[in-house]
């Protein structure tokens, strides 16, 4: 099917793209490919760490197969202060696998990853590390519009861009306004 496009309608779009476009902020091209900031052996364990975190069960994939290692290597690559602590996080895992294990982190079996994980999540060592790593990996597997139609979560469909929201349940409520209040009157 072969769509014509008038006169008209392409000089009010390269009027608009005129407009628009120098108020478009894009990321440089190095920062999207690989953020350069950390090491391959880094990015390896981290891209492991994010597959223990959340593997593939059932029909549900594991984070990288969803693209959660290029998200984290994406964000590494636009913050220095997290691309140093991601780095310093996946030497530690790297560190504490070849001590107990004679192996890096990668190579590890999924129930000694978990293991290790925990480990570092109870230590906090280094200091934030794994609250930021366990962060990235859900923000890149949670707003995947694959594993979101998995969950069956629908946003806002419609044919509209900004489709209605459903109509508010009254029902829903009932049981908290019945509830007595959580709180005490003081005399003011």
């Amino acid at each position: 099917m072969r769509t014509t496009v008038s006169r008209r309608r392409f000089v009010r779009g390269s009027i608009r793209l005129a407009v628009v476009a120098p108020l478009i902020r894009l990321a440089p091209i190095e920062a999207l490919v690989q953020s350069n900031r950390l090491a391959t052996s880094e990015r390896r364990a981290l891209f492991a760490a994010a597959d223990a975190i959340i593997p593939a069960v059932g029909r549900m994939p594991a984070a990288t197969a969803v693209g959660a290692g290029r998200y984290i290597d994406r964000i590494a690559g636009t913050d220095d202060r997290l691309a140093g602590l991601l780095s310093e996080g996946a030497r530690a895992m790297d560190t504490q696998s070849l001590a107990a294990h004679a192996v890096p982190f990668e190579m590890l079996g999924g129930e000694e990853r978990v293991v290790l994980l925990t480990h570092i999540e109870k230590t906090d060592v280094p200091a934030g590390f794994f609250p930021a790593l366990r962060d990235l990996v859900y923000e890149a597997y949670y707003t995947q519009p694959r594993v979101m139609k998995l969950l069956g979560y629908n946003f806002r469909s419609g044919r509209r861009r900004t489709a209605p929201i459903e109509p508010f349940d009254e029902q829903r409520v009932e049981r908290v306004r019945n509830v007595a209040p959580l709180y005490r009157r003081v005399p003011s």
